[in-house]
Formats: C-alpha cells, sequence, structure tokens
C-alpha cells in the first residue's frame, strides 16, 4: 500500500503514541490483535477525534472506537482491523513493547515528501514546544517571555538519531541530541527554524498550537 501524507502523519502518530499489542481472549480460543494509541483526554483527544481517526477512515474505510479513560484521564484509540494491523507489520513494527526497537520505517525515511508530515504525527503526540527556563537570578526573569523550544524525548537512541537526521534534512538546525536520565533529547532553539517548525508542522494539534502561538 502506497504511503501518502496522512498515512505518514498517522505512522508518525502510531510512533509516538501507538502500540501494536496481541493477547489471548478471555471468553474463547484464539488472540485478539489490536492497535492502540494513548493520550491525554484533555490535550489529545480533538486531535484524535478531528485528524487520525479521519486519516483510517479515508485510507481504510475503517473507524476504530475512542474511548475516554477515566481512571486516568486519557483518550484510548483502538483499532482492531487485519489491514490496519498488516500495514503497520509490512512497514516493520511489531508486537509488544516499542520503547527501545522502534524506529522510523525506510518508506518514509526514503521519500522526503513525506518527512513533515510524520514529523507532524510524531511531534503531536511525543514533543512538546516551551518557552525557554531560566534560573531565577536577582532582577532576572524566570522564563524568557519570546524564547521557545521544540523538544523530541524519546528512549530510543536510533529513533532520536534518525530524528535529528530529517530535521537537518528539512532545514530546521536541531542541537545535538543528549541524554538525560534515561531518555534522548533533541531540541531546535534557534527562534526563526522554532517560527518555521511552528509554521510548518505545528499545525492541526489544538494544544500545541496554542502553546507556540502564546
Amino acid at each position: 500500500m502506497m504511503v501518502n501524507e496522512g498515512l505518514a502523519e498517522f505512522i508518525g502518530a502510531f510512533v509516538g503514541d501507538g502500540c501494536l499489542s496481541c493477547y489471548k481472549r478471555s471468553d474463547r480460543n484464539g488472540n485478539i490483535e489490536e492497535i492502540q494509541f494513548t493520550g491525554s483526554w484533555e490535550k489529545d483527544s480533538p486531535y484524535y477525534l478531528e485528524i487520525i481517526q479521519p486519516i483510517v477512515r479515508e485510507n481504510f474505510n475503517v473507524s476504530g472506537n475512542i474511548k475516554h479513560r477515566k481512571d486516568d484521564d486519557t483518550v484510548r484509540f483502538r483499532i482492531t482491523n487485519k489491514k490496519v494491523i498488516s500495514f503497520l507489520r509490512n512497514l516493520g513494527f511489531n508486537f509488544g513493547p516499542k520503547a527501545t526497537i522502534v524506529k522510523i520505517p525506510d518508506k518514509i525515511l526514503n521519500d522526503p515528501s513525506l518527512h513533515k508530515s510524520f514529523l507532524r504525527g510524531l511531534f503531536n503526540t511525543d514533543g512538546t514546544i516551551y518557552k525557554r527556563y531560566s534560573k531565577k537570578y536577582k532582577n532576572h526573569n524566570k522564563f524568557y517571555q519570546n524564547y521557545k523550544v521544540v523538544q523530541f524525548k524519546m528512549a530510543s537512541e536510533e529513533l532520536i538519531l534518525q530524528v535529528h537526521s530529517m530535521l537537518e534534512e528539512l532545514g530546521f538546525n536541531p542541537n545535538r541530541v543528549i541524554k538525560t536520565n534515561d531518555c534522548w533529547v533533541c531540541r531546535v532553539t534557534f527562534q526563526k527554524d522554532v517560527n518555521n517548525f511552528g509554521k510548518e508542522i505545528i499545525t492541526n494539534h489544538k494544544y500545541h498550537r496554542e502553546r507556540f502561538l502564546s
């Protein structure tokens, strides 16, 4: 199946918030295979309802199921359709924990026309933009009012290096990748590049868009 821009964003969101699960049925023989996305209900549910679910519907003619899990206030988007699962499996994604082994599929890496869409899905689910923080000195603001930072933070070094390379190719000039605690971090701090990132990538996630414009 050809990967278009919508599917590239779906794949980016899957890399950020998704997983492939397979578990035994409780009521009869056999297994249940599913794709599950998990995010903040308040911040992410509009993105799944208005962007990701319509992409799935348009490309696979299925809707999946979006629910508000109230015990932890998360949005859960579940898809059990075999065609969608096969699509992700054919791209190289496997069942089970993915934090340290996931990487960007070759179909995305080898097609520059898909890079922005993929990064949009990944940033919308696993990225952040924030005002630069400063230690509190006398007569010195705690936050730089107009200085913003785009950040990706991931458990996989291979994945963060791929993201760093993709950002470079798109002209966003990311800082070098660093390790903080158990995660790898990539940031864009040059304000011209942050502004371009906001205009080109942060376009359809209400929460991130408002933070960019604030």
